[in-house]
């Protein structure tokens, strides 16, 4: 069907050339227009036979001749019967007045070098559009099995549309021929940029294109066809409007060309834009191509043409010059087919044969069967009408197929006949290569397929060399390789120089390299040359994947001595694809087995590194769900990592410290928590402990930091948690020993230089008072100012006491003993105040280093200050027990508890300090503490306090037992 209509066409184009340039169109240089008052000169061309007749724009044509003007159209008429070169009278009216000009009937300007180039533009879109049309037709139905493409009969169109578009030129005559020109070109003029455009939206073509794409190439027809229909009811007298048929035709004629440089410049922009994601490098070069021939093409001739034509300007033979840029439309897409193969495909003779023989014999059989039947049943025959002749095609249908394979076959047998199965099942061996993953024997079964299929004496395949050799590459398999003195060339051999090979490799394009008579003189250097000699190999093909060659294939002559044919040389190119792919793919299995060893031996590193680490540590995803949890974190929150893993950490940990991580989350950088207190009474009721340890307590240091991946972005949290516990309470005890050794030397030095004038003071004032016994009044002051300084005295020996730190006097003493002669001689007090005593004495916590004085002295301190802290009565415990440190060190641990009002957490952290006190100011000087604790440090023990307000205070305190190092 199309090839008939391209025949019609292609006549009609010649015939229509010829008649333009047989006749010549009369001109008198006036455009005439269809006005309400009559035919109305719109434009006067400058130098134009109407210009020198004196015709202005405006003037009303009423006669040429004396006969009377009806339309411009019938003006255009006359004028062709009077001819070139002939007079003609011209009656005219003008602001009213009615005259007569003799004007002389010129030609019709034209530009006979566009005309020829329309022309040439034409046949080379016809060429392009057949070229390409005839050889994808060949393949899809030799190959593929099916009939030609969508895609190609689609680009076959816009290719004759724009065929027509270009030779389709009315000459003038307005006879039917010339009609039928005038319709083609407004045809073409509204369809070939329709199907640029898309042909522009759905490039490259494929089954795949997304639905709105169709839909917008779809739409590019709908303006076409509204078009179309206003031109031929315009025609035909059926569309009503207030304008002129005439003017009504150049509106239409002005909206069809606006619509064709959108169309062509839409199209080029699509182009540009849509393929950028294109993976197929030779796919982004073609599109490039046309999208910029399509737009450097168009530009000109839209911006300096077709815009002034539809502003309403006539445009000068000067801007009709601008219709060559159009030529850089097809000479792109001609660039694009034969330099990126946008089309490309082989023809195969023997299966275009097939399909010849398969036709005629169909033919034959069919025609046979008429004729022979044709005596016998023509009555029947001529009565089987239409569905007998569906049946026959159907039937020719059916058997196509069959038959061709059956002829194709026979030929492929007659041509290759003993090697056809060894080619058959080497392509299928081929297809197969994917499935091996030792690349040693996938190379060795190649090698021995190929030499067997195509009969080789020496074959060669080459890998690229892992160890960085001058050449690239290293020989992997030979076959009956063997130097000029006859020794075999073995695979890994190092003494080969390929580097003759590396135009091959660096140029994607070589299909492959050929000698022909490897131990002829060579031009290539000297060690490449004797390489050459030595193998005697002809072809070399590369096996190229993703642009790279993963492998080479070296190839002799046959046994027989003969060079190998081109069909031989197109199965080993076949097949090089097919090895390429499972070299690569070889080769990625064995990296990724062996990054996959050395990941799991770097993760079993890591684990080891952090299981080895003192801190805990656990990574969560972006819900806090844990995905790591190390031992440390086990043994510091007694949670292991079976019940972790999985759960969030809101189940996990205690409500105070996850609002601590959800107060920094979506942040950036490495947040840090110290000295976070943890009680074990937080946790949720799951990992609470059920053992009275409920209120323990740590100290933890906390740090955040976010998990990213490769690409930076947030994958979870990495949350590390410090037990600093211990390590917390020993900066206490240095900083209260640091802060109390100040206050000692301190107080020692006010003690001294306090005392003397004390003295002077209490010496003066008692002799004051011998003096003035007589007066009462004045001794009770003297006596009030000698019992301050007796007070006053006190403390200083207190300060003096604290102040003191020698180990002088220390013995072996009894502590029990000590403990039981304090509470007797605070006794009465106690039972005067209510308060009951109760005591538990470890016989084997007795033994300790020290001074009886001094410790009396601190548990005095103790038993005074509880029977204050329960001023209504209350119980006081004493006990002591012998325990042993994880050191080995043996203690004697005191335990003095009372029940008293507790000590406000606020002052815990001071009740050590020199002269703090919460007692009246009458009531304590606020350093029985104080010395105390110097006491227990002189004692080299600790003094630890717990309290609770309303329940009580418990002082823990520890002393080395006799005899007994203590560990550093």
């Amino acid at each position: 069907m199309l090839s008939c209509v391209t025949l019609a066409l292609v006549a009609a184009a010649l015939w229509n050339f010829h008649d333009r340039q047989s006749f010549r169109l009369p001109d008198d240089g006036v455009y005439w227009v269809d006005a309400p008052n009559g035919v109305q000169a719109l434009h006067v061309e400058a130098g134009g036979p109407g210009s020198k007749a004196g015709v202005r724009p405006g003037d009303l044509l009423q006669r040429i001749n004396g006969v009377s003007v009806e339309n411009a159209v019938h003006a255009a008429g006359m004028l062709a019967g009077v001819g070139i070169w002939n007079r003609a009278a011209y009656g005219l009216s003008r602001a009213g007045q009615e005259f007569e000009l003799p004007l002389v009937v010129g030609v019709a300007a034209r530009l006979q070098v566009v005309e020829y180039f329309k022309l040439a533009l034409a046949l080379v879109y016809l060429v392009i559009g057949g070229f390409v049309y005839w050889r994808r037709s060949q393949l899809a139905v030799a190959i593929e099995g099916r009939s030609t493409p969508p895609m190609v009969r689609h680009f076959y169109v816009l290719c004759l549309a724009s065929f027509v578009l270009y030779a389709f030129i009315y000459s003038g005559r307005f006879d039917a021929f010339d009609r039928f020109v005038y319709w083609g070109n407004v045809w073409a003029t509204l369809l070939a940029p329709a199907a640029l455009w898309h042909f522009c939206v759905i490039f490259p073509g494929s089954r795949h294109v997304p639905r709105l794409r169709r839909v917008l190439a779809a739409a590019g027809y709908a303006p076409v066809v509204v078009l179309l229909f206003a031109y031929h009811l315009a025609a035909a007298g059926l569309l009503s409007s207030d304008l002129a048929l005439q003017e009504l035709s150049g509106l239409l004629d002005r909206v069809s060309y606006a619509l064709m440089g959108a169309y062509l410049l839409g199209g080029a922009v699509f182009l540009s834009f849509s393929g950028k994601r294109d993976e197929d490098t030779a796919l982004r070069q073609q599109r490039r191509w046309l999208a910029h021939g399509t737009l450097w093409g168009a530009l000109p001739f839209v911006v300096f043409y077709l815009a002034p034509f539809v502003a309403g300007q006539i445009p000068g033979a000067a801007r009709s010059l601008s219709i060559f840029s159009m030529g850089l439309i097809p000479l792109a897409f001609a660039y694009a087919i034969a330099r990126y193969r946008l089309m490309d495909i082989e023809v195969f003779v023997r299966r275009g044969t097939a399909y010849t023989l398969a036709t005629a014999t169909l033919l034959a059989a069919f025609y046979g069967m008429v004729f022979l039947l044709s005596g016998v049943m023509q009555p029947q025959l001529q009565e089987l009408g239409p569905s007998g002749w569906v049946i026959s095609v159907v039937a020719a249908a059916l058997l196509f197929h069959p038959l061709r394979n059956w002829i194709q076959q026979s030929l492929d047998r007659r041509f290759y006949r003993e090697r056809y199965d060894y080619r058959r099942t080497l392509i299928d061996f081929a297809a197969e290569l994917g499935t091996e993953t030792n690349l040693d024997h996938m190379m060795g079964a190649v090698r021995q397929r190929l030499s067997e299929t195509l009969d080789l004496r020496r074959m060669a395949i080459f890998l690229p060399d892992e160890e960085g050799g001058a050449s690239g590459y290293r020989l992997a398999e030979g076959v009956g390789l063997s130097d000029e003195e006859g020794r075999a060339i073995e695979p890994g051999s190092t003494a080969l120089d390929l580097s003759f090979i590396e135009p091959l490799v660096s140029n994607q394009t070589r299909p492959y390299l050929f000698f022909e008579s490897p131990r002829w003189r060579i031009e290539q250097p000297a060690g490449a040359r004797r390489t050459i000699a030595s193998l005697d190999l002809n072809y070399y093909v590369p096996c190229r994947v993703h642009g790279r060659v993963v492998a080479l294939l070296g190839l002799g002559r046959t046994v027989d001595g003969s060079y190998l044919t081109s069909e031989d040389l197109s199965l080993v190119r076949a097949v090089s694809g097919y090895l390429a792919i499972a070299t690569e793919n070889a080769q990625l299995y064995h990296s990724l087995e062996r990054k996959a060893t050395e990941y799991q031996r770097l993760k079993d590193y890591n684990e080891n590194i952090v299981e080895s680490l003192h801190v805990g540590i656990l990574a969560a995803d972006l819900d806090d769900r844990v995905e790591s949890w190390s031992t440390p974190l086990e043994l510091m929150f007694h949670i292991s990592r079976q019940q972790a893993v999985g759960r969030r950490l809101a189940e996990l940990l205690p409500p105070e410290l996850v609002e601590e991580f959800d107060r920094v989350r979506g942040e950036s950088g490495i947040h840090n928590v110290y000295k976070f207190r943890l009680r074990a009474a937080s946790f949720p009721p799951e990992f609470r402990p059920t053992n009275g340890s409920a209120n323990q307590e740590q100290t933890i240091n906390v740090a955040v930091a976010p998990l990213v991946s490769k690409n930076l972005e947030a994958i979870g949290r990495l949350i590390i948690f410090d037990d600093v516990t211990e390590r917390v309470e020993l900066e206490e005890k240095v900083v209260q020993a640091d802060r109390l050794s100040s206050i000692g030397l301190l107080a020692a030095g006010v003690a001294h230089e306090v005392n003397t004038p004390l003295a002077v003071i209490s010496s003066y004032a008692q002799m004051l008072a011998k003096q003035m016994h007589a007066d009462p009044g004045q001794a009770k002051i003297l006596q009030k100012i000698t019992s301050q300084t007796f007070r006053a005295s006190e403390i200083i020996n207190s300060l003096l006491n604290f102040s003191r730190t020698s180990s002088r006097d220390f013995e072996t003493i009894d502590l029990n003993q000590t403990l039981q002669d304090t509470i007797a001689l605070i006794e009465p007090q106690l039972r005067k105040a209510g308060v009951t005593v109760e005591t538990e004495l470890d016989p084997a916590a007795a033994p300790v280093w020290g001074n009886s004085g001094k410790l009396q002295q601190v548990f005095l301190n103790l038993a005074l200050n509880a029977r204050d802290a329960m001023p209504n009565g209350g119980r006081l415990a004493v006990s002591t027990t012998a325990a042993e440190t994880a050191n080995g060190d043996a203690l004697a641990h005191v335990v003095v508890s009372d029940t008293g009002s507790g000590i406000p957490p606020e002052h815990l952290q001071r009740i050590y300090d020199p002269f703090f006190t919460t007692k009246g100011p009458k009531s304590g000087t606020g350093l029985g503490l104080a010395v105390s604790y110097g006491i227990i440090q002189e004692h080299s023990g600790n003094m630890n306090v717990e309290s609770e307000v309303g329940r009580g205070t418990t002082f823990h305190i520890e002393l080395p037992l006799s005899g007994k190092p203590l560990h550093a």
